[in-house]
C-alpha cells in the first residue's frame, strides 16, 4: 500500500484536518489501524478474486470512511461492492485503484495530522 504524498483530486476541498478534530478521542488511531487492516483486506481478496471478501472489505470501508468526509471514498467502496455482487471484479478495477490511492493519503494525514490541506 503507497502512501500518497500529494493531495488525491478527490480530497480538494475537503476539510480533513477539522474532519479529524471532530473525531472522538483516539478514534484516529482507531481509523488507522481499521483502515489500513481493512484496505489489506480489499487488496488480498481482489487480487484471489473473492467476490464475497470483497464485498465484506468494501462494506467495512464503506462504514469506515464515512468518518473522514472524503465522499469518493464512499463511493468507490460501493462501486467495488456492487461489482463484486454481480461477480464482475474486473468492473472495479477503476474504483479499487481510486479508492487505494485515496484512502492510502487519508492514512497518511491520520500518521502525520496537520498536513492535509498544506498540499495542493
Amino acid at each position: 500500500m503507497a502512501v500518497m504524498d500529494s493531495l488525491p483530486a478527490e480530497c480538494r476541498g475537503v476539510d480533513f484536518d477539522r474532519a479529524l478534530e471532530q473525531l472522538p478521542p483516539h478514534m484516529g488511531e482507531r481509523f488507522l489501524f481499521a483502515g489500513e487492516q481493512r484496505l489489506r483486506e480489499l487488496e488480498q481478496a481482489m487480487a484471489r478474486g473473492d467476490a464475497a471478501a470483497v464485498m465484506d472489505a468494501a462494506h467495512s470501508l464503506a462504514s469506515l470512511t464515512g468518518l473522514l468526509h472524503i465522499q469518493a471514498l464512499a463511493t468507490y467502496a460501493q462501486e467495488i461492492y456492487a461489482a463484486a455482487q454481480r461477480g464482475d471484479l474486473g468492473a472495479a478495477r477503476h474504483a479499487h485503484e481510486r479508492l487505494g490511492i485515496v484512502m492510502g493519503w487519508a492514512l497518511g494525514q491520520v500518521r502525520a495530522p496537520g498536513q492535509a490541506n498544506a498540499e495542493g
